[in-house]
C-alpha cells in the first residue's frame, strides 16, 4: 500500500532531509563558446538559474577563471514532490595567454549567459639590428 502514515511521512521526510544536507555541492562545467577576432577574445558562457550578483569572473597570470552559484529557490506555493534543481557552482578555466588587456575586459549577462570580452594587445614590432 502507498498510503503513508503521519508518523512514517515525518521519518520518511527527515531521512530525505538529513539525506539532501549531507550531499555535497555539484560543480558543474559549463558550455563555452569561445571566438577569437584580431582584436578580442569572447566567451559565451551558459550559466541557467546564476544570478549576476553569483557570477565571479578572474584572470590571474595567463588563466582566466569563471565561477557562478546556483541556489534553486524555495518553493513557498506547495510541497515539493519531485525536486530535480539541485544547488550547485559551475567553474571552468581556460589558459588565454599574456597578449590581453585583462583591465579593460568587458562583461555582461542575459538569460543565464554571460558574455565576456576580453581585448588583445597590440603585437610588439621591434627591429633587431645585427652588430658588426
Amino acid at each position: 500500500m502507498n498510503t503513508l502514515t503521519k508518523e512514517n511521512k515525518e521519518e520518511v521526510t527527515g531521512k530525505v532531509a538529513e539525506k539532501v544536507e549531507k550531499t555535497p555541492v555539484k560543480v558543474y562545467s559549463p558550455n563555452v563558446d569561445v571566438l577569437e577576432t584580431e582584436a578580442e577574445l569572447l566567451f559565451r558562457v551558459e550559466m541557467p538559474g546564476v544570478d549576476q550578483s553569483s557570477v565571479e569572473i578572474s584572470i590571474e597570470k595567463d588563466q582566466l577563471i569563471l565561477e557562478g552559484k546556483f541556489v534553486p529557490q524555495v518553493e513557498s506555493r506547495g510541497q515539493v514532490r519531485l525536486a530535480e534543481y539541485r544547488e550547485g557552482n559551475y567553474f571552468r578555466k581556460f589558459t588565454i595567454g599574456k597578449a590581453i588587456h585583462s583591465d579593460k575586459a568587458t562583461a555582461k549577462m542575459k538569460n543565464g549567459i554571460l558574455e565576456l570580452t576580453i581585448p588583445k594587445m597590440e603585437p610588439k614590432k621591434t627591429k633587431i639590428e645585427i652588430q658588426k
